[in-house]
């Protein structure tokens, strides 16, 4: 999600940690909040400039957070990744949801997010700049995946859980990034029940009383 006259500023590192350093998180969670003021207009685009205007701080101060827009979309998307999967967990922990209507649930949400954040989203999962962020926006889903579904649920025992959340982690973003694109005509509602179609079975069944007093 590069604009003209952000290119000199791009970085192709992806941020693998937070700052324990109380003063940085301020930065970070002002650069969220203006995100969100922004998101809040209903723009068709997103920039930097917009972003560090709403945070009131300067574009070297954004860049010292983030190296990239992009950069920034993968860590608000993998925060949402991270409450989905909490929930996740609680679901699947204390037997609350069925399996089919968790995995519904969740994509259900995910997709809502990225619709209502869809100026941020729009060009981040297609630019050639993006293949670092793309991965390791993978990479985030596979770790929240292994966390609140596969972990929990009864793993075939010929089946190998970090291969198969990659699978499934790959084949849903490359499935939203084509939606995203307009090259797959489904509506909200037929998008998340393809992706939870398209999950194997044992996954979508409810965990055993044994795996969930584990």
């Amino acid at each position: 999600m590069q604009t003209t006259g952000d290119d000199e500023f791009q970085s192709s590192r992806i941020v693998s940690s937070v700052s324990t350093d109380p003063r940085a998180e301020h930065t970070r969670q002002l650069v969220f909040a203006a995100v969100r003021q922004v998101l809040s207009d209903r723009p068709t685009r997103v920039t930097v400039a917009d972003i560090v205007r709403a945070a009131g701080i300067s574009r070297s101060t954004f860049y010292a957070h983030f190296g990239s827009l992009d950069e920034l979309a993968v860590e608000v998307l993998r925060r949402q990744f991270d409450e989905i999967g909490d929930l996740g967990v609680d679901w699947r922990r204390d037997d609350m949801i069925p399996g089919r209507a968790a995995a519904r649930l969740g994509f259900g949400r995910l997709i809502d997010h990225i619709v209502d954040n869809f100026p941020l989203y729009s060009s981040a999962l297609q630019t050639p700049h993006t293949r670092s962020a793309y991965d390791a926006l993978v990479e985030s889903y596979v770790t929240r995946l292994m966390h609140a579904v596969i972990t929990l649920d009864t793993v075939p025992d010929d089946v190998d859980a970090k291969l198969v959340s990659t699978f499934i982690a790959g084949g849903a973003m490359t499935l939203i990034s084509a939606w995203m694109r307009g090259q797959i005509e489904l509506s909200d509602d037929d998008l998340v029940r393809q992706l939870v179609d398209l999950l194997p079975h044992w996954i979508l069944e409810s965990p055993t009383k044994e795996t969930t007093q584990q």
